[in-house]
């Protein structure tokens, strides 16, 4: 096992080794606020798994195979015609090779050692209304499905609760979001409704997107707090949702969302296709306030975002302790930086802080704490590739720890930190490679649990 672990990890520095000498864009993360885009699924938007630029379609009609901006270009001119009428369809394929080859809390083997290969493809079909519809402006109608396969090396063997990877689910063919937009006022109002996953809106940190474990996506404050009975529009689930952002200054954004409370458990809605409406779920309300630094098109400096954002679900939750007979409503408040440190001649480095917390009574993380650090450009020929460093600790409820060693006598729990280490090679535009390393400690927070070492590669590619 630890030889297959090792020649996989070898394998994916030859390949990052070969990207030097491969065309590739320049161009590298920014710490701003990036607004929804044409070929951008809830998992590449928020977890980082898409390759690069979004397709230009009139821009691949000229361009070679390394320098175009997908895998097929322009599909003999079936794009550019598409592109004229304000449709894009840019399917996106993430695969990776996880193995766990030390510690970890559970696994098929009772010692929590394998390897598991995961894969997604994302199929996103974007309509810009004013140029399908002559004199309307402001429209947009986005649908995307994605297809989901592997088991995923937390639930099969790490058994920590951060989540290796942020592309892991129910293994099915789905449905991820359908709605429609309008923006209003020269686009300083932005309404959309429909099915909407919660992180693809709120939650989201450009610096943090590059790492794959999935808490630098969706933190385990919200994606393990809300979780069965009240399972939240968390990747890969959505909900019936208005979404409402409100930028009155370009230095100032607001925005908030009202979901349905309950999106029903991946194996529940399978498909994606249940659109649950049920007032006994109550509502998950979400609002994020953020001060954009810099980030206007003749801005001169370091570029910033900074967030602060709260959560409230309606619905009833009960406490760890059933003998107290508390229930009522749950809730969280959390923070997100994005900060360029340096920026010059191509190279960039930026930092981010994601800190959080949720009363301790109903939920499993209490205290949320997270940051890392991106290189861009640094490496000669290299101008896209990203280098990252990040850690994240989720401290774990005092009051779930004390309900599980005298209710269930399942031990005392503390807390669960990851530690990621990460290299995202862009080949070309359409291509990106990416060797990783995890390190987590205390998997699943539960004192004892014996720490997991993990390596990964992942590869994506958009057609």
């Amino acid at each position: 096992m630890r030889r297959l672990i090792l020649g996989m990890a070898c394998a994916g520095w030859a390949v990052c080794a070969w990207g030097a000498t491969a065309p590739t864009a320049d161009s590298g993360p920014s710490p701003g606020t990036v607004p929804n885009a044409p070929g951008e699924t809830p998992a590449a938007r928020s977890q980082g798994t898409a390759p690069g630029p979004i397709p230009n379609p009139a821009a691949d009609s000229s361009q070679g195979l390394w320098e175009r901006s997908s895998l097929l270009g322009d599909l003999d001119g079936i794009r550019p015609a598409l592109g004229a009428r304000g449709i894009a369809i840019t399917p996106v394929y993430t695969g990776e090779v996880m193995g766990n080859f030390l510690g970890g809390a559970g696994g098929y083997d009772g010692r929590g050692h394998g390897v598991v290969y995961d894969q997604s493809l994302d199929v996103p079909l974007d309509i810009d209304f004013s140029k399908l519809v002559p004199g309307w402006e402001g429209g947009s109608f986005h649908v995307s499905a994605s297809w989901l396969a592997g088991p995923g090396l937390s639930p099969s063997y790490t058994g920590d609760f951060s989540n290796t990877s942020a592309i892991q689910g129910f293994n099915t063919v789905r449905l991820d979001e359908l709605w429609f937009q309008q923006t209003f006022c020269q686009q300083l109002l932005s309404l959309k409704v429909g099915e909407i996953a919660a992180d693809s809106e709120f939650f989201d940190s450009s610096t943090a997107s590059v790492f794959v474990n999935s808490t630098f996506g969706t933190f385990t404050l919200v994606a393990n707090n809300l979780t069965d009975p009240h399972n939240s529009p968390i990747y890969p689930l959505a909900a019936p949702a208005v979404r409402l952002i409100v930028q009155p200054l370009p230095q100032f954004a607001f925005q908030c969302g009202v979901f349905d409370g309950n999106s029903e458990s991946q194996p529940a809605n399978s498909s994606g296709t249940a659109f649950p409406l049920n007032a006994g779920s109550g509502v998950l309300l979400l609002a994020e306030a953020a001060y954009l630094v810099n980030q206007q098109p003749n801005d001169q400096g370091l570029q910033a975002t900074y967030k602060l954002g709260t959560f409230v679900h309606t619905g009833d939750f009960a406490a760890w302790n059933p003998q107290s007979g508390e229930r009522g409503t749950d809730y969280g408040i959390y923070g997100i930086v994005d900060q360029q440190l340096y920026s010059r001649n191509g190279k960039t480095i930026a930092v981010f802080l994601q800190p959080g917390y949720a009363p301790p009574g109903v939920n499993l993380v209490e205290w949320y704490a997270a940051g890392g650090i991106n290189l861009t450009g640094f490496v000669p020929g290299r101008a896209a590739d990203v280098m990252g460093v990040a850690m994240a600790r989720s401290q774990v409820s005092g009051d779930y720890s004390h309900a599980q060693a005298t209710l269930t006598g399942n031990g005392t729990y503390s807390a669960e930190t990851v530690v990621e280490a990460t290299y995202k090679v862009t080949l070309s535009p359409w291509w990106s490679v990416q060797p990783d390393f995890q390190y987590i400690f205390t998997p699943s927070g539960r004192n004892g649990s014996p720490d997991a070492a993990v390596l990964g590669l992942r590869t994506s590619v958009a057609f």
